[in-house]
């Protein structure tokens, strides 16, 4: 796979990944909410702040994948190596990290509330180590882009 098509096929990832998010969080979790809260009249207090949270994540994941879209448009213009993409990449893990923080933060509010399904907590170790596994590969990955971006000017200053 040649790099045109490795940033086309990233652009498309990063599309399709921003449409699911924003269906996911302007459709299905109002819709979700208010089921709920129908069906559970004393959970009906926590629609607003629930639903604000999921839009606060959302906004996380699409600054994420706006970054991505930009590292892979650089790809296509072969200009992988660079230390924009690096700090883009740094910018990725902490993004990630926030995000897995925040669901971190918000699973310890509801154990403590003793709100916390059994059901929420694995979904939320689930989602918790999937957000550090990214945030780790985003902060390795930046240090070897800054490396080869290194690597790279220095032969550019050889030749």
């Amino acid at each position: 796979m040649n790099q045109k098509s490795l940033s086309i096929w990233l652009r498309i990832i990063c599309a399709a990944g921003v449409l699911c998010t924003l269906f996911l969080s302007l459709m299905v979790m109002p819709m979700l909410g208010k089921a709920v809260a129908y069906d559970y009249e004393e959970l009906a207090q926590l629609y607003w702040p629930c639903l604000i949270f999921f839009w606060l994540t959302a906004a996380v994941v699409i600054a994420f994948l706006a970054l991505v879209w930009l590292i892979a448009r650089d790809i296509g213009l072969d200009r992988s190596f660079t230390l924009i993409n690096a700090r883009r990449l740094g910018a990725c893990s902490v993004l990630a990290l926030a995000d897995t923080l925040l669901y971190f933060a918000v699973g310890c509010v509801l154990m403590a509330f003793q709100l916390l399904h059994f059901s929420l907590l694995v979904l939320g170790v689930i989602l918790c180590a999937v957000g550090a596994a990214v945030s780790v590969a985003c902060a390795a990955l930046s240090h070897l882009t800054r490396k080869a971006a290194d690597m790279q000017s220095e032969n550019d200053l050889t030749v």
